[in-house]
């Protein structure tokens, strides 16, 4: 419920604080008075687009503040989402627009945020019925939106979208996987080709090191032979070989240690030497004895080593490294692979997706035509009690070009305002006076629905009208209130009777300025209100027929 508005710099309002109440209250003043200004005032603290022409001549800024107690859940929730809830207030909101030549500032419960935001989190608190605001009515969407509010579809509502944005999260990553599919397959393709060379040459762990150290053998079997024999030689062989030399050298010093105990020690390390020349002899022999001079395994040796530099090389790699490549490759091959069948997964996943969504949207279907139905007889009841006693109103829904979040209907309202024609589009036909009574009878008709916003604001919605019909239009406005606060800007003294509570707006002037205020009336004042609209305040007659109009009008009232 708006409580409180106050108006700074706006216009011609210097300043004005407004206290409204719960239930009907009413605004009248003479034309020109500046009701069209409240209206774009409270546009603005609703996230209007900001506009610096109205900020009062001479002032720097304008500045509009509204206070709301008693918020729906739907908007508590919203705030705390935002991180914009007031813990130590949490049923009530603040706004706040302050209007600048180079740009506005909007707050929420004093903290910073976006006027698109600010307009977000007002369509949960307010709705305004105006010549302007009603063109939405017009739109297909707003004609969907209003079935699927009296019908209290969220719960298939949600269903629909749910199964939509998966759907299409689906076929978006389908469409993803389809962009690098033909890559894919390349590389698929390479792969394979470059497996099948592997496994045909098949490079075995440590193979490569083996290989050479095998291959460098063999290459010098000639060279250490011929080395080894000329060391046998050298030791043993040749007259002056080393081993005689040392075996006399053994026996003259044990001779001397015989002779002199001193040099045992010595003695004894000449004969270990020639122990260690036997050992190394015999060492030799068995090496050399060992080395192979075979042709054909090098011959075998130099072409597997050349098959491994070839692969290496083709590869970019070294040939040890051969083999991790080898089974990196096989990965990446096993990987794509997996990603083939994911495309077919997704491919199942994605037709079931769009049959689940159908599935939903066709049930959506079935209970969007019940609400319409039931919209449309509803609505039509109060329409004609609206001064369209002729007319026909009817909801039709069609098949939309494409399934969307909301589903797969285009709905279209109709309306037949005269004998003779035919339903037409509510676009193409209605009036704006039409067009007013028909919002009003969809907003009566929606009484029961708790998510339509706690304060609805008519703006001239008697226009064009008179006698019985206003009459009519007072006393529904008055049945909205019971349920809803009710403001309503009217010309008519038949609507304002019924209002609970009563503000005339009054502009001033002198030979500086001109200001316009808002002033609540009591009874008197009210009487005398409601007179001038009836044609004279100072008039007898007229006093004492807005006296009768104001007790007869409360006592109609639900």
């Amino acid at each position: 419920m708006l409580n409180t508005l106050t108006i700074d710099q706006f216009a011609i309002i210097d300043h004005s604080e407004i206290h409204f109440k719960k239930g009907f209250n009413i605004l009248t003043g003479e034309t020109g008075a500046g009701k069209s200004i409240l209206i774009d005032a409270i546009g603005h603290i609703l996230g209007e687009r900001a506009d610096a022409s109205l900020i009062r001549h001479g002032a720097e800024k304008a500045d509009i503040q509204a206070w709301f107690s008693h918020i729906p859940p739907a908007f508590v929730q919203m705030l705390e989402d935002n991180e914009h809830l007031d813990p130590d207030a949490p049923d009530q909101a603040h706004l706040r627009r302050t209007i600048r030549e180079k740009g506005s500032k909007v707050f929420i419960n004093s903290q910073a945020t976006t006027a698109a935001k600010l307009k977000e989190y007002s369509s949960q608190l307010v709705n305004i019925h105006g010549q302007h605001a009603n063109q939405a009515l017009l739109q297909s969407p707003e004609q969907r939106r209003r079935i699927d509010r009296y019908g209290k579809l969220d719960t298939s509502l949600q269903a629909v979208a749910e199964a939509y944005r998966h759907w299409k999260t689906l076929e978006q990553q389908q469409q993803e996987w389809q962009k690098s599919r033909a890559a894919q397959q390349e590389r698929l393709e390479l792969l394979n080709y470059q497996l099948q060379e592997f496994d045909s040459i098949a490079p075995k762990d440590n193979e490569f090191a083996e290989l050479s150290e095998r291959h460098s053998l063999l290459a010098a079997a000639d060279d250490i032979l011929a080395k080894g024999t000329q060391l046998i030689e050298l030791l043993y062989e040749n007259e002056q070989n080393i081993s005689s030399h040392l075996h006399y050298a053994v026996q003259l010093a044990q001779t001397l240690a015989g002779e002199h105990k001193a040099y045992q020690e010595s003695a004894e390390l000449i004969e270990q030497s020639h122990i260690y020349l036997e050992e190394a002899r015999d060492t030799l022999n068995r090496q050399l004895s060992r080395i192979e001079h075979n042709p054909e395994e090098l011959a075998a040796l130099d072409e597997r080593m050349t098959q491994l530099h070839t692969l290496a090389r083709k590869h970019r790699i070294a040939p040890e490294a051969l083999t991790e490549h080898w089974e990196t490759l096989a990965e990446e091959h096993t990987a794509l692979q997996t990603t083939q069948e994911k495309g077919d997964n997704l491919s199942k996943a994605v037709k079931k997706a769009e049959a689940h969504y159908y599935q939903a949207a066709e049930t959506l279907t079935a209970a969007r035509r019940t609400a319409a139905d039931e919209l449309a007889a509803e609505a039509l009841t109060w329409i004609r009690q609206l001064g369209m006693e002729k007319a026909q109103f009817q909801i039709a829904l069609t098949p939309a070009n494409k399934p969307s979040i909301h589903g797969m209907d285009e709905v279209t309202f109709l309306l037949c305002a005269n004998p003779g024609q035919t339903l037409q589009p509510l676009a193409k036909v209605a009036s704006g006076g039409e067009l007013s009574r028909i919002s009003l009878a969809i907003e009566v008709a929606c009484l029961d629905d708790n998510a339509v916003p706690h304060t609805l604001i008519f703006d001239e919605i008697d226009a064009g009208i008179g006698g019985e019909v206003a009459d009519t239009v007072g006393r529904l406005l008055s049945k909205l209130s019971q349920t809803r606060q009710v403001l309503c800007i009217t010309h008519l003294p038949q609507v304002a009777a019924y209002a609970a509570h009563h503000y005339r707006i009054e502009k001033t002037s002198d030979d500086t300025s001109t200001q316009t205020r808002v002033i609540p009336l009591d009874k008197k004042a009210r009487i005398t209100e409601i007179a001038r609209m009836l044609g004279s305040a100072e008039s007898t007659t007229s006093r004492q027929h807005a006296e009768m109009m104001l007790k007869e009008r409360q006592k109609k009232s639900p």
